[in-house]
């Protein structure tokens, strides 16, 4: 684990890995290194529940190691799991075989930005823990989710937030107060994955919808997740404290104010009928 970053931070300035083989480096320990922030994940599944029904097909864009793959599966929903690493693949399908749920969930090395190339439609797509941040083109992503989504069919999307609240006050905490000022400034940040650095492309919810919106996707729900409950790498606020925040954190972040300003946000889409 001395290798793997629980969070993303400012990378070295030697050596650039591809987001592919960053976490291929990773893949054995990534279970682990999330494990902190089971509780979005949590939160997104309670989503992905009152959207998806048994029997659909779903996309999982940038699957990992199968943890949202394997979820829909136990719920009866038929998942095409992508990632560009193969060594999270690999993974996910020993944890798909474990769980025995081989024959809902299928796998592939993949590029979400090559979607268009894909000869298939499904009823709906997922995309989490900021896996569509380190595509360089997240037009090529809504054009080819435009082209395989149904009409009507929803895509939720889990992306790292430009500002994160969390970030800023930690700045301050340190006296830093030009990265403070700094904080949700820059388009595109190296983050360290693996030891490698791993370029990710910023957004706030709206500009990440304005790529989705000319492809004929409806914004049905935005809100953060993080706005308020601490990252678990904060040891300092206590227990109870955290499980309150938490809890807040669930249910507020559609308020325009923290929206804006969580870890992560959530985009829920819903593909037109006539898209463009």
């Amino acid at each position: 684990m001395s290798r793997l970053r629980l969070h993303a931070e400012p990378g070295p300035k030697d050596a650039s890995l591809s987001a592919a083989e960053a976490y291929t480096r990773i893949a054995s320990d990534y279970d682990d290194s999330v494990a902190g922030d089971a509780w979005m994940r949590r939160a997104l599944h309670a989503h992905y529940r009152r959207l998806f029904a048994p029997g659909e097909r779903v996309l999982d864009l940038g699957c990992g190691t199968g943890l949202d793959a394997m979820f829909l599966a136990r719920h009866g929903v038929h998942v095409l799991a992508l990632d560009v690493s193969e060594g999270m693949l690999e993974q996910a399908r020993r944890n798909i075989a474990n769980a025995r749920l081989d024959s809902l969930v299928e796998t592939r090395v993949y590029d979400a930005a090559d979607l268009q190339r894909l000869d298939l439609r499904v009823d709906g797509a997922i995309s989490a823990f900021a896996a569509l941040n380190t595509v360089p083109d997240l037009n090529e992503v809504a054009a080819g989710l435009s082209r395989v989504v149904r009409p009507h069919g929803r895509v939720v999307v889990h992306m790292l937030n430009r500002f994160s609240s969390w970030e800023y006050l930690g700045y301050l905490a340190h006296r830093n107060w030009h990265a403070a000022r700094l904080t949700g400034r820059a388009p595109a940040r190296e983050f360290t994955i693996g030891g490698r650095r791993v370029l990710h492309h910023m957004y706030d919810w709206r500009s990440a919808y304005g790529h989705f919106s000319p492809y004929g996707f409806r914004l049905r729900a935005a809100y953060s997740l993080g706005a308020l409950r601490p990252p678990h790498t904060v040891r300092r606020v206590p227990g109870m404290l955290v499980r309150v925040l938490e809890r807040l954190d669930v249910r507020l972040g559609a308020l325009p104010r923290l929206r804006d300003v969580g870890r992560f946000f959530v985009l829920d889409l819903e593909r037109s009928a006539i898209p463009g």
